[in-house]
């Protein structure tokens, strides 16, 4: 993805991050990055802020679907899909994955659909259709900085916390597993560097290493 800056467009691309995680209840995905089709004429309309703002440069070898199986994990394996947001680069890899239990917060959902919601830079024509995702109210007990959370299996491992800003329903997803933690944060921040003070301290803290949707050490950070 390439970002519109005064001037011209960055030279630098950015990628679209998305995250696979086996657990006990199964596959699970943070995200599921950006279609192809967004590198093609008439994907966004005009009046779309993507349509100014955002360049994808992308085919179909670099979809999510089809990079799971360089990781053993065949998409019809997913069980759950958590989507941070609802923009277009975070949900436009959604199609394959229909067979899955959506989770989206229930703030997200309400702000981002009709008139409304294309004012504020959503595009719901293309989303799935027909989608139904689970509603989540993150209104279990702040964690750390995060007003609110959920604790999808209630044992601690998987908890989705609020994370508001980018959009006002965005959430992200703290992660922690039996030797390693990590906060999936979709747009809360770009990189580790650009975290608010208070959510870095937690990180810190708890031993997470953050994850951003748009920083290209997020990979490599995530096999270290």
């Amino acid at each position: 993805m390439r970002r519109w800056l005064p001037g011209g467009w960055a030279d630098e691309t950015l990628p679209v991050n998305a995250f696979a995680i086996e657990h006990d209840g199964g596959v699970f995905l943070f995200d599921t990055g950006q279609e192809a089709r967004a590198a093609e004429p008439g994907y966004f309309p005009r009046w779309q802020p993507f349509f100014w703002l955002s360049r994808f440069e992308l085919d179909r070898d670099d979809e999510v679907a089809a990079q799971l199986p360089s990781l053993g994990i065949e998409p019809t394996s997913v069980r759950w899909v958590v989507l941070s947001h609802l923009h277009t680069d975070h949900v436009g890899g959604l199609a394959p994955f229909t067979r899955a239990g959506v989770f989206v917060s229930r703030l997200e959902w309400d702000r981002a659909r009709g008139f409304a919601g294309r004012l504020r830079g959503y595009v719901p024509e293309r989303w799935p259709r027909g989608l139904v995702p689970r509603l989540v109210d993150l209104d279990g007990p702040p964690i750390g900085p995060f007003p609110g959370s959920h604790d999808l299996y209630g044992d601690g491992r998987l908890v989705l916390v609020a994370t508001p800003g980018h959009t006002p329903g965005h959430l992200s997803l703290v992660a922690r597993g039996t030797q390693r933690g990590f906060l999936l944060g979709g747009d809360l921040a770009r990189s580790p560097e650009e975290l608010p003070s208070d959510v870095a301290d937690f990180c810190r803290r708890e031993g997470l290493a953050y994850l951003g949707a748009h920083d290209p050490d997020a990979p490599a950070l995530a096999e270290s």
